[in-house]
């Protein structure tokens, strides 16, 4: 039997073994208390499994490859603990995006709604300023009116728009419109 019992034997190993195992448990694992813990845990097991280990010679081959074993066993737990994590963060972000397209998909079709409300000339001059990215002076030529009636239609739309879905939703819309949020 390794110890015979005996708590100077368990001791005098582990004065002799201690630091070389923290040294080389801290090169794996970066960290001062890990590297702690774990060659604790190598030395419990030591001390549990005393009557069970045919000491063969080489007792600090057998306590650095425990500790290996330990170390490794340290990765996969942290190797698993990051993919179940990932996977997590994987499916939130995709239930956010769907969420999102649908709040988006939810809100342009009230857009468009309030939009087929208001009046025929005032929903066409809105319709080509903000959808078709028409200057006002150009939807001025194209309808055969001024520029000024242009600005009244679009300020009219707004205002009505405005009075419908609140000044909250107008205000996202207006950046979902020019791209400015993917809200």
């Amino acid at each position: 039997m390794l110890l015979d019992g005996k708590e100077e034997a368990f001791e005098a190993i582990y004065n002799v073994y201690a630091v070389p195992l923290l040294n080389a448990a801290f090169r794996r694992l970066r960290s001062e208390e890990e590297a702690k813990e774990v060659v604790q845990e190598v030395f419990i097991s030591l001390f549990l499994k005393k009557n069970e280990i045919k000491y063969a010679g080489n007792l600090g081959g057998y306590l650095h490859t425990v500790l290996r074993h330990r170390i490794l066993d340290i990765f996969r737990v942290d190797l698993l603990h990051a993919s179940h994590h990932q996977q997590l963060r994987q499916q939130q972000e995709g239930a956010c995006y769907l969420e999102d397209r649908l709040e988006r998909k939810e809100l342009a079709l009230r857009l468009q709604q309030c939009i087929n409300l208001l009046p025929d000339k005032c929903r066409e001059v809105f319709i080509l300023s903000r959808y078709d990215g028409l200057s006002y002076k150009a939807i001025a030529t194209r309808l055969k009116i001024s520029v000024n009636t242009v600005e009244k239609h679009v300020g009219k739309a707004l205002r009505l728009l405005r009075l419908q879905l609140g000044d909250e939703e107008i205000l996202l819309l207006v950046l979902v419109m020019w791209g400015l949020t993917t809200y």
